[in-house]
């Protein structure tokens, strides 16, 4: 390595540093009085750093790929252990209405762009179609988060069991949404025309990833048999996160979906399962920032016309989050529609995104719907905690002096 690429390196490294410090000093206490999506500025600092100062180059980025497969790695591991921790009688439902949210919000944010090109006489399968595009644009915006749910619900005081549904819902959705992005790398081969792997191929792909995420899961079964230091601890489970990434890149899989395998694995067979789910989580933050950061990195423009289209996207999702909300009210008694507990997109998201950026750079669309894309998350996280608030006000238990104050705080 030149010592000018060195260099580089650790000016990329000291600014992901200094923004997570600068983070947590001063933006963690306003994220929590206003309500807002917070690490929104870390995708700023990226952008700004980046393709508007040319400060850092993005190749440079792309020399330190293991922090982001690490990052990417941590959050699938993280979905994985969550979902495999024991149900209790409040969630029962929980998954039924998760599917029906799922499949509803992708059915209109990609189903309704292929029928309308359909109707224009379009050829999805030619080698520039955006079909694979379009098919992951509704993977990424499939992505749920609860930690916003949550953070309201804390700002308001609130309680009651339509909030632990709402919660069990988005965690579940989310967990749909890792399981399509497993699928969309099993299907869609990264080459620089329209490749969908032949069925077997596609069956292949699959079963490698959850091969993977297997033995990777036993392994730490086998390892972490008694209690360890949190020191030890955290270097297995940082360990097995490289490890799993590390095979996952090198056979054109998806490194999320391979630690989200394992995460449940863990969960299911090990002992110690809280107390790994609580060290994941404990280290969530610093990965969900540097992932925000590079995402800002990467950023590509695109053609202006796209970004005409983000409201489109924005409005599409918020009807298949609310469509299949309505359809699995039913489930619950009363009947609620719990669909904007899933509102917020969270990291894993933006995981998503910069994953899809790198790993299908030459696919048709890949690289100009980035920056539409990310804008649209962006918008979304920000307007989400008002939306999360509306919801609770209307279903959940809320002290009458906490909701005054939230709502002058949202307000300002």
């Amino acid at each position: 390595m030149s010592e000018a690429a060195f260099r580089q390196i650790l000016l990329l490294l000291s600014v992901v540093s200094v923004g997570y410090i600068v983070t947590h000093l001063a933006v963690e206490r306003l994220s929590r009085r206003f309500a807002l999506g917070r690490d929104i500025e870390a995708i700023l600092l990226g952008v700004v750093l980046g393709p508007v100062l040319g400060i850092i180059d993005p190749e440079i980025g792309r020399d330190i790929r293991p922090i982001l497969s690490l990052g990417a790695g941590a959050l699938g591991m993280l979905v994985g252990l969550e979902i495999g921790s024991p149900r209790s009688e409040s969630t029962r439902g929980a998954w039924f209405v998760a599917w029906m949210v799922g499949l509803c919000t992708f059915a209109c944010v990609t189903g309704v762009p292929i029928a309308v090109l359909v109707a224009l006489d379009q050829d999805l399968t030619s080698v520039a179609a955006w079909t694979a595009t379009l098919v992951a644009s509704g993977v990424v915006v499939l992505g749920s988060d609860g930690t916003v749910a949550r953070s309201v619900a804390e700002l308001l005081g609130a309680h009651g069991l339509a909030l632990q549904r709402g919660i069990a819902v988005a965690q579940r959705t989310q967990t749909i949404a890792v399981l399509g992005f497993g699928a969309f790398f099993a299907v869609v081969y990264p080459a620089r025309d329209l490749a969908f792997r032949y069925p077997l191929d596609a069956l292949q792909a699959l079963g490698l990833q959850l091969g993977i995420g297997l033995v990777l899961g036993f392994l730490a079964r086998i390892i972490i048999h008694r209690a360890l230091e949190e020191r030890v601890l955290l270097m297995v489970l940082v360990g097995l996160v490289f490890l799993g990434g590390g095979l996952a890149f090198s056979m054109h899989v998806s490194a999320i979906f391979v630690n989200f395998v394992t995460g449940l694995v863990i969960s299911r067979t090990c002992a110690f399962a809280p107390q790994i789910t609580h060290m994941m989580d404990s280290i969530k933050r610093p990965f969900v920032i540097a992932l925000y950061f590079f995402a800002g990195l990467e950023w590509v423009a695109g053609p202006l016309w796209l970004f005409a289209l983000v409201p489109v996207l924005i409005l599409l999702r918020s009807l298949g989050r609310r469509m299949g909300g309505w359809l699995g009210a039913r489930v619950f008694y009363p009947p609620s529609n719990l669909s904007p507990a899933t509102l917020a997109p969270g990291g894993i998201a933006v995981a998503f995104m910069l994953t899809l950026r790198l790993a299908y750079h030459d696919v048709p669309g890949i690289r100009e719907v980035y920056g539409p894309l990310l804008v649209t998350i962006v918008a979304i996280e920000l307007t989400s905690p008002r939306a999360v608030r509306r919801w609770l006000l209307d279903v959940a238990d809320v002290p009458t002096k906490q909701s005054n104050t939230a709502s002058i705080n949202l307000r300002a």
